[in-house]
């Protein structure tokens, strides 16, 4: 039999670099650059050690005895009932009963954070200076900080990191970057743009005349039928 704290290191780790994450538990240490930990304790999802998202407690009668408050993730709590044959995480028994906790839920959506994407780019760099000691690589591209409830938002819409199509993409170039590189990118390949949309503008003056040809051999077709009868 497992007990809590061999659960606790249960559960997916996640990454804070989507366009959204409305569901999953949040990076730790992505929460921790602009946060207390003592405070995040407060906040730890039992299955997968993160910041919850959308919080709930076990409040299951076969663990009464326990003091610490049973705070889990939604979204881990769902995937570990479904993957453990609907038993609880705390300890191996069915009918796991959890409430939300709007208020827990309120305070996290408060949070200060950088942009999720900025912090991947800075542990980049960290990695790489460890490797090249010596070398000034990276640079901060995202200023954004704000709340935690306001990331989505900034991800969708605002982020410099989010990656963008080529605005050629209907003319067949496939090329893909951050949106602050874009600009160069166009610039840049702006001889094989043009090659692109002539090549495309003459295609479609081909596919123009055929169907006229076409159009034609009927009109022709049915009136040369017509005088014939």
């Amino acid at each position: 039999m497992k007990s809590m704290e061999d659960k606790k290191g249960q559960g997916l780790k996640i990454e804070a670099v989507s366009d959204s994450f409305e569901q999953q538990c949040f990076d730790r240490k992505w929460v921790l650059k602009l946060n207390d930990q003592e405070y995040l304790n407060n906040f730890t999802c039992l299955i997968c050690r993160q910041i919850v998202n959308s919080p709930v407690e076990i409040n299951c009668p076969q663990h009464d005895n326990l003091e610490e408050a049973l705070v889990v993730g939604e979204s881990c709590l769902t995937q570990f009932l479904n993957t453990n044959n609907n038993s609880c995480p705390i300890q191996p028994h069915e009918n796991c009963r959890y409430y939300k906790i709007k208020s827990m839920q309120k305070q996290i959506s408060n949070l200060s954070v950088m942009c999720p994407r900025q912090f991947q780019e800075d542990i980049k760099t960290v990695d790489y200076r460890n490797e090249k000691e010596g070398q000034t690589v990276g640079m901060t591209i995202c200023n954004f900080k704000g709340k935690l409830r306001e990331v989505n938002e900034h991800l969708k819409n605002d982020c410099p990191l989010k990656f963008l199509n080529c605005w050629f993409k209907p003319f067949g170039c496939d090329h893909i970057c951050p949106k602050y590189e874009l600009e160069d990118h166009l610039t840049a390949d702006m001889k094989m743009h043009f090659e692109l949309v002539t090549k495309s503008f003459n295609s479609l003056q081909q596919t123009i005349q055929f169907y006229q040809v076409c159009i034609f051999l009927v009109f022709f077709f049915f009136f040369f039928k017509k005088k014939k009868k």
